[in-house]
Parts: C-alpha cells; structure tokens; sequence
C-alpha cells in the first residue's frame, strides 16, 4: 500500500475506530502497526494533537544523561550510526528505558525540522503518550522495529521514517533504553533496521567488556578501560550476516561468516582444512579450496580488526576474542537468563547457509530456545518469544501461552487472536 493509499486508510480508521470493536485491523497495514495503533488509541491519544513531554529543566537531562549506563558507550553509537552509512542524512537518537530522549543527534537541517514535532533532546517518546514511532514501540515490544511515514499513529510525524532496535544490560537482560535512526523514507527500510541491530549489537558488546572490567577491579573507572576498544562481534542472527570492530559494523559474506562461526565452535586444537570443508559442505568440498578461503577471510580479518582477530596456520583456530550473537544466546540460556536469550534471538542462524555444521547449530539453537521457554516459567519470556519469526508460526507456543495468561494480563488479546489465526 502506497503512503497516500495509507494516508486515506488511516482516517477511515480513525473515523470508524470509536465505534469498531477493539483490534479490528487497519487497512493495509502490518500487524505490528494496527496492534500499535490500537493502543494509542485505547489511552485516548488524538492523533492530531499528540505532544510528547519534555523535561523543562536542563539540570533534569542532565542528570539523566551522566547516571545512565549508555553514556560510557555513546562514542561508539556516533561512530556506527553518524556516519552516514546509508548515503542519506540521518538523525540518531538514544533514549533511557522510559523512552526519554537523552540525545538526538545528526544532520542540522533534520534535526532542526524534528524539534518542530518535540523530537528532541528530554521529550518522551514512548509509546503511551507519542503513539507508535520505532523508539516507543520498540521498548513497548522489547524487539527491534521500523516505522514508516504514514504508519506513525501522530499526523505531525506521518513524514518521517525511523528504526530503532532495544539495547539491554549484558549482564541481566534489562533493557536500558533504544538505539534509533530517524530520516527520510530509506531509515523504514529493512536493511537500515539491520544497521541498527549491528549497532546495538556492538554497544552491548562493549557494555559486557565495562562490566567485567568493573568485577575485575572494583571501584577503578580509568580512562584506559573507558575508552578501550570491544572484542569483534559477529552477527549471524538475521538476513544480514556482519562483524562489527573499531567501531564500524560491516555486512561479511556468507562463506566467511560460516567459517568464523564454525571456528569459534571449534574446540581449542582448531580445525584442520579437511574438518573444516566437511563442516562447510556434505559435497566433498576440497580442502584447498577451503584453504584460499581461509586466506581471503585472514586478510579481511586484519584489514577491518587492525590485527585484533586473526586466523592460525592449520589447523585452523581463533588468535584474539570473537564476540558472536548467537553464542551469546546460548550462553544465556544455558545460565538460566531466559528473558535474555529470547531477546537476543533476532533471527534465524545464517537462514541462507546449507552448511551442514551451521544447520546442525541452527536447528540446535532455535530447540534450545523453544524448549526453554514452553518448559520455564517465565511467561513474558514465552509472549516475547511467540513475536518472533520462528514463534509466531508455533501453533504449541500460541496454545500454551493463551493458557498460561490470564484476562487483563499484558498481551492476552495478542495470543488468543495469533492462536485463533493459527488454528485457522
């Protein structure tokens, strides 16, 4: 549907909401977005009149600004998002977990027409007082979203297009605040969703290295460990495969993303090229020509990490720390952080891979993560995994949650209406 299409949509929506019975969806629309807008709707919003707070004393955002956690890695979200990286100017936003608005940052032009609309520094934008928009629906949905023009619920930002993606706590699956990009219609695509994913993954990264410093050395915050650079982290989770060193997060190809995941399964010897072809390919793939592979991927390695990460003579293992996201994952499950693990959990493993060692991890994984949140008892866990690709077309996972939540509790409408769908 085109944003005129929408546009007339919408106000018949609108026009016919008051009297329709709750969810009926907007023409056109995407799940996501008539979900949204219907809870806009249920605070009695005006979408003419939306006004999102701001903070009237600066000492307030201030203060905000230096107690928050996202201010230690603030560099690093400039450096991955203010580069222009789409060829588009762009605005970044970082917000706390209330969905205020501590920095907002970018082209002048942009940022100066955003400020007419109380997208600014100290403005609140969650989802309860400005409607749907990426920032406040993200932390309403815990996931990664994107809006786009006329899906915005407020008349004032039907212009704009935005993704904004969560950024948690490494250590307890908290999330602190969001990550978003704000522009023109290129920030409602999905590959500047990607970009903001590679972000968070990046920034979160560098979150878990100040923790641990912090155990390491109580009570010492020293320059060095402030501005210390993060592990590599591979991004495997999703369409877009990506690593992400000295700031920069860069698509990787798929054979090279496949042999960095496998290596960093494998166990400490490393693999030889034979291992490693079998576990890249079940047609007999000759070990020389994993051999060039591995040679291209060492100098890709020491162009983008500057020697940071680097590949052994075989048998072929890690030289350096590789962060990766869907390891983490693992890890989360496996130490109990289940809320953690689902949040992580932004895609299938390399969906485009027929890498039997990266099929056996894929399949093993989403198992992992399945299993967990049917058999634990966290039922936000289950709402949040029932959202994504692989829980949204569950049938079990959408029977049991409409049977673990009762009337009134925060998404029941959601689960009965997806299991009504899927039993359909």
């Amino acid at each position: 549907m085109t944003s005129g299409e929408l546009s007339g949509a919408r106000e018949d929506w609108l026009a016919q909401s008051a009297s329709a019975a709750a969810g009926t969806p907007l023409p056109g629309a995407r799940d996501l977005v008539s979900s949204s807008w219907w809870r806009a709707r249920r605070t009695g919003l005006d979408p003419d009149r939306v006004a999102p707070p701001v903070l009237t004393d600066p000492s307030d955002l201030r203060a905000r600004r230096e107690a928050h956690p996202l201010a230690a890695v603030l560099p690093t979200a400039r450096r991955l998002l203010l580069a222009e990286p789409l060829g588009v100017p762009v605005l970044m936003a970082v917000s706390d977990a209330d969905g205020t608005l501590l920095w907002v940052e970018g082209d002048p032009g942009l940022r100066r027409s955003a400020e007419r609309m109380a997208f600014t520094e100290g403005a609140r934008w969650s989802e309860d007082v400005a409607g749907t928009n990426a920032p406040g629906t993200a932390l309403a949905l815990g996931r990664p979203v994107r809006v786009r023009r006329g899906e915005h619920y407020a008349t004032a930002v039907s212009g704009w297009s935005c993704s904004a993606a969560p950024v948690r706590d490494p250590s307890t699956g908290q999330v602190l605040g969001v990550l978003d990009l704000t522009g023109g219609d290129d920030l409602g695509r999905e590959r500047a969703l990607e970009f903001v994913r590679a972000a968070v993954g990046a920034v979160e990264a560098e979150l878990r290295v100040v923790a641990l410093r912090h155990r390491l050395a109580p009570g010492a915050r020293t320059a060095t460990a402030a501005l210390a650079p993060a592990a590599p982290r591979l991004t495997v989770l999703g369409p877009v495969p990506a690593l992400a060193a000295g700031g920069h997060a860069r698509p990787l190809s798929w054979r090279h993303s496949e042999v960095l995941l496998l290596l960093a399964l494998a166990p400490g010897p490393g693999l030889s090229a034979a291992q490693l072809a079998a576990e890249l390919d079940e047609r007999d793939l000759a070990p020389v020509s994993v051999r060039a592979e591995v040679h291209r991927l060492r100098a890709v390695l020491r162009e983008r990490t500057r020697g940071g990460l680097d590949l052994s003579p075989a048998p072929y293992r890690l030289l350096g720390d590789l962060r990766c996201d869907a390891l983490d994952v693992r890890a989360a499950l496996r130490e109990g952080r289940l809320r953690e693990a689902v949040g992580g959990w932004t895609g299938d493993l390399l969906p485009g891979s027929d890498a039997p060692g990266v099929r056996d991890l894929r399949e093993e994984l989403l198992l992992e993560l399945r299993t967990a949140v049917l058999e634990g008892d966290d039922d936000l866990a289950l709402l949040e995994f029932s959202r994504t690709g692989a829980g949204r077309r569950d049938v079990v996972v959408a029977r049991d949650l409409v049977a673990r939540l009762g009337p009134g509790d925060p998404g029941r409408a959601e689960a009965v209406a997806r299991w009504e769908r899927l039993r359909g």
